[in-house]
């Protein structure tokens, strides 16, 4: 069966995060079918093999099922030329970067920014890749500005935070642009944002003001502030 172009833009952006739930696909890709139209089209590419279910994506604090995930299927690692093996897990920090990415498209859809330009696992050179990149215009403020967003699930350690920033003040110091992104720092829980801006005073003063540290229901309104 031949491949429709919604087909491949589904392959392509299950590839771009790793890992989607069809909350995703659905609003980013099937925003002009009906509700019926996204399962038909992802159910057809599971079965051809150019999709795999993970499983469902946990909901709520008690962990009740929710979305179905998908990755690519062995077809579909194929057809794009992806090396790996099917991940048996879902992967929760893909999820919240296609959160993430999410957000800022229902931002751009209510006319607050525009997406200028993105990408997932940005490398940020010599040492750090971001978790998602954005440059985004705001039409309102008459401003651009780029943002090196870092998804962060409350599962790193303080030495692994502390050695992800110097690998971005390496960036800093090898700059050659009148310009560097904000580094921010999206979390879901008022305590590590608490825990993070913490670890962050604790570093040099030049550090912290590259440094940002922002709820994800508070992403939107906090990067037109900045």
């Amino acid at each position: 069966m031949e491949l429709t172009q919604r087909d491949y833009d589904v392959l392509k952006l299950t590839q771009t995060f790793s890992q989607l739930a069809s909350t995703h696909l659905t609003e980013l890709l099937f925003a002009d079918r009906s509700h019926s139209v996204p399962d038909k089209v992802l159910g057809r590419l599971v079965r051809l093999g150019y999709l795999s279910r993970v499983g469902r994506r946990a909901t709520g604090s008690k962990g009740g099922a929710g979305a179905f995930v998908y990755q690519l299927g062995r077809a579909g690692r194929l057809l794009l030329d992806v090396e790996g093996r099917l991940s048996p897990n879902v992967n929760n920090h893909a999820l919240m970067m296609a959160d993430t990415y999410l957000e800022l498209r229902r931002a751009e859809s209510a006319g607050v920014l525009a997406v200028k330009a993105w990408e997932v696992e940005r490398r940020v050179p010599p040492s750090v890749r971001a978790d998602l990149y954005v440059a985004l215009e705001f039409p309102q403020q008459r401003r651009q500005s780029a943002y090196f967003l870092e998804v962060d699930l409350s599962t790193e350690q303080p030495a692994r935070i502390r050695e992800k920033v110097a690998g971005y003040w390496q960036a800093v110091e090898a700059n050659t642009d009148d310009y560097f992104p904000y580094v921010v720092f999206v979390v879901r829980h008022e305590v590590r944002k608490r825990e993070l801006a913490r670890i962050f005073r604790q570093l040099p003063e030049e550090r912290q003001d590259m440094l940002r540290v922002h709820l994800f229901c508070e992403l939107i309104p906090e990067l037109i502030r900045l």
